[in-house]
């Protein structure tokens, strides 16, 4: 027996090998899942890197939504044919540049703004002009969004083609290209950088206070301008000044003009002629008469020739003179007014408070299907105040036959009184006579038309129309940018009036007020900015950098079994 051999067996030092191995083995997975999160977490972010150039990849979680586009505009934009360019003429960087430089230096020292206006928790309007301009060009790839510094020489080729219109710093040239007939067609709009901003005076400018930011209308003017520049064809309305309140006519032209129209008012004291390339004039709130001589040009344009293609707008005010010339031309069309008052007397159908102030609906009562019944769908409601009793003269005469496209939404209800009774004291007696009253009359002028300019007969179906409101609200800024219906039919109505095509598109208005820019209350359920800001570094920097942690933290607790 070998007694030093067994001895040897027993007292020899256990291998580890294995254990070396395993503890290599186990640290070996720790290091290589470390590596892959740490791959997979810079993969991730490289990649939603590159795809937010072409993807709207921001949550936006401001109250109306003051980081992203409406719904409405985005559909219109992912429809864009034409090619269209965005100039911003300022530097990219100026956007963010401090209190010092850039926008913030340039807006306050030409306008005399308040720069804190725009950094303030009501919201950082040069950064979210930023965010929104570039979302443009994310939603379509026909928009190429690019910046022009001013200082540059190269600058000085876009002032040349664009002349009197050139933009200045601080501006946005939109330019469109299309081809129409075979023909190459550019149309181009300036947005001044003074439109951009609202501006209110709430210190006191002319005592030495600057004005305070509150609200961006950028989307608005943005998405108007790629309107216009992507439009095949652009009407043209004209303001009748002579005789007329303007003011009530400009606040239809502004919605006009956001609608791809071009808007222009008349100067002089009275009508002489008017231009074949009118499509659409607007009579507001009438100061004085008409002399017969005047509505004759009005009329000779309305037929013109025979082709006919016009339209007119009138806007009533309930205190304007008599006007005995214009009423009778305005009764040869159909339409009809009385100087009163209507007092809505159901209260489901007025404002609180306000009688004066009452809901109109579309006409469907009539069961007779036209082209002009698309104007107001069934679901539509309209808003008015200072309404006035408006009639049709008639249902058919020779050519022209009227139809009442909205009226009164509560029925039988309205009663008219005079106009020195228009006040909340005012009530009804329940002797007056209880009508459903029209709030928009159509008349169409229609026949067939041979061009004399051919060899053969055309025999071409054209109309011309004279439109009238009950009252001069409907179309006022207050109703046309609230969550009302208004704005829809007064704009469908000018472009069937000016012989356009309703391309189905009519353009909603968003305004970023200071108000909308704050933060709502948590329980209300909205994140405000700094929550939000907490939430992206949570996601791209707190979460990767534990996953790091983790992976190293594992790695040295295997290490040492």
């Amino acid at each position: 027996m070998n007694l030093f051999k067994k001895n040897t067996e027993k007292t020899a030092a256990p291998k580890k090998v294995a254990r070396n191995k395993g503890s290599w083995k186990h640290g070996g997975y720790a290091i290589a899942i470390t590596a892959i999160l740490v791959a997979v977490v810079v993969a991730v972010n490289i990649f939603f890197e590159l795809l937010s150039h072409r993807v709207n990849l921001d949550l936006d979680i401001s109250l109306q939504g003051t980081n992203t586009l409406s719904s409405e505009n985005i559909d219109f934009i992912k429809d864009i044919k034409a090619t269209v360019t965005v100039t911003v003429c300022n530097p990219e960087e100026d956007f963010e540049n401090g209190n010092m430089s850039g926008m913030a230096y340039y807006y306050p020292s030409y306008y005399g703004a308040n720069f804190k206006s725009f950094e303030d928790k009501n919201g950082d309007y040069f950064k979210q002009t930023l965010n929104l301009l570039k979302l443009y060009a994310v939603y379509s790839d026909k928009i190429e969004l690019r910046f022009a510094d001013p200082s540059d020489p190269s600058f000085a080729d876009i002032v040349s083609e664009y002349e009197a219109s050139a933009p200045k710093y601080g501006d946005i040239l939109v330019e469109g290209w299309q081809i129409v007939d075979d023909v190459a067609v550019e149309r181009h709009s300036v947005i001044k950088f003074e439109d951009i901003y609202y501006l209110t005076d709430d210190g006191g400018v002319e005592y030495g206070y600057p004005y305070l930011v509150s609200g961006s209308n950028l989307e608005t003017k943005l998405t108007s301008a790629i309107y216009k520049a992507t439009a095949l064809d652009t009407q043209e309305a004209l303001i009748i000044g002579p005789h007329c309140d303007t003011s009530i006519s400009a606040a239809y032209g502004e919605i006009l003009e956001l609608n791809n129209f071009d808007v222009k008012t008349t100067s002089g004291e009275t009508i002489s002629e008017i231009s074949e390339e009118v499509d659409l004039i607007i009579i507001g709130s009438p100061k004085s008469d008409f002399t017969s001589a005047e509505l004759d040009i009005i009329d000779e344009w309305l037929y013109n020739g025979g082709k006919r293609g016009k339209g007119l707008i009138f806007l009533p005010s309930y205190d304007s003179p008599a006007t005995p010339t214009l009423d009778t031309f305005l009764e040869e069309w159909g339409v009809v007014y009385e100087r009163r008052l209507l007092y809505e007397t159901d209260s489901s159908n007025h404002m609180a408070g306000d009688n004066y102030t009452f809901g109109f609906s579309a006409n469907e009562n009539n069961g007779v299907e036209n082209d002009y019944d698309e104007i107001m769908s069934a679901n539509q409601f309209i808003i008015a105040g200072g309404n006035m009793p408006l009639f049709a003269a008639y249902e058919t005469e020779g050519k022209r036959k009227t139809h009442a496209l909205a009226l009164s939404a509560g029925g039988d209800t309205v009663v008219s009184t005079e106009v020195s009774n228009g006040g909340s004291d005012w009530k009804p007696d329940g002797s007056e006579e209880l009508i459903q009253s029209i709030g928009i009359l159509l008349t169409e002028d229609a026949d067939y038309y041979d061009d004399p300019a051919t060899e053969k007969a055309d025999n071409i179906y054209c109309s011309s129309y004279v439109v009238a409101f009950s009252g001069y609200d409907f179309v006022s800024n207050y109703w046309t940018a609230q969550y009302t219906y208004n704005l829809e039919p007064v704009v469908a109505v000018a472009k069937m009036a000016a012989g356009g095509d309703d391309d189905g598109f009519t353009f909603t208005t968003k305004t970023i007020t200071s108000a909308e820019m704050d933060g709502l209350v948590d329980a209300m359920g909205v994140i405000d900015q700094s929550e939000a800001n907490m939430i992206k570094y949570i996601f791209q920097w707190t979460l990767p950098l534990l996953l790091v942690a983790l992976g190293i933290f594992v790695f040295v607790r295997r290490a040492r079994r």
